[in-house]
């Protein structure tokens, strides 16, 4: 997996899930994605978008395809264990 991410956005990310009610929201939308819909432009794109609603940001264009290209090159897998312990790992900066 492939894990150079926007410094900033990780920071904004990482500030706005510690509210419990925005991370449960967050927890939500991971759940309920799959490996396939991440390799897809369309998948990777709304991920960004339902991200960034949960979280109450506004993502410039730039941003939003840097995020959702990351997504589709890491190859990260939502429903494997140790590919979520790695994704919080990294969010928390482990």
């Amino acid at each position: 997996m492939g894990w150079h991410v926007d410094p900033h956005l990780m920071s904004m990310f990482r500030s706005r899930i510690a509210n419990p009610a925005c991370a449960q929201r967050v927890y939500h939308v991971l759940r309920c994605c799959s490996v396939r819909d991440l390799r897809t432009p369309a998948g990777a794109y709304g991920l960004v978008d339902r991200l960034a609603e949960c979280c109450e940001v506004r993502v410039t264009p730039e941003t939003r395809d840097y995020a959702a290209n990351w997504l589709m090159k890491c190859g990260v897998d939502p429903a494997h264990p140790g590919h979520r312990r790695a994704m919080w790992d990294l969010v928390w900066r482990r």
